[in-house]
């Protein structure tokens, strides 16, 4: 997926010669530290990384894929796509769910109903890779580094002592879920 992150760049970015800040959330930030961490993508002047830490990643591993198969396997709308992230606590904010959900979502049967557009759990056997050694990729980052997190419980050893030597900067939203991005837009 790194190959993947590395060639979309490339093509929306030819010849790249703008200074970027690269992004990423959950496994997508696993997956951008290590193209960060590759220097495959051209004037990397930041590297953020959302809720996604190595301890907490391989810790949640095996329940990733009961979580992956709570969610339902088609919705009757995107308004029940919407409604759903709420009431399962996914995302917090309405306004937010409004915006991200209809993105994640194809229809099927002819349009009358909708499922997910990435089905996650063919990815699994990849999982442990990303984030196995991730805390030490995204430290040694060549570039200015920040970790957003819903909470300090979710830092590991290496990131703590890391973050206390200033190797990058931490700030920690408590108020949000795993969606931080969704549900803290404004912070």
């Amino acid at each position: 997926m790194v190959d993947d992150l590395v060639g979309l760049f490339d093509a929306l970015f030819p010849n790249n010669r703008r200074e970027v800040v690269v992004v990423g959330h959950s496994m997508g930030g696993a997956i951008a530290a290590h193209a960060v961490s590759s220097k495959r993508i051209q004037n990397v002047r930041g590297l953020v990384l959302i809720d996604i830490v190595e301890g907490s990643a391989m810790d949640s591993l095996p329940s990733i894929p009961m979580f992956i198969n709570a969610r339902p396997q088609t919705l009757e709308s995107v308004e029940s796509a919407i409604r759903w992230h709420i009431e399962s606590n996914s995302i917090q904010n309405h306004e937010s769910a409004r915006l991200s959900v209809p993105s994640l979502l194809v229809p099927v049967n002819d349009g009358k109903q909708m499922t997910w557009r990435t089905q996650l759990l063919p990815t699994e056997k990849y999982w442990k890779e990303w984030y196995s050694g991730l805390s030490k990729t995204f430290v040694s980052a060549p570039t200015a580094k920040l970790l957003v997190l819903a909470g300090t419980d979710r830092l590991d050893k290496e990131l703590l002592i890391a973050q206390m030597q200033g190797k990058f900067q931490l700030e920690v939203l408590p108020l949000a879920g795993h969606t931080v991005q969704e549900d803290l837009p404004d912070r």
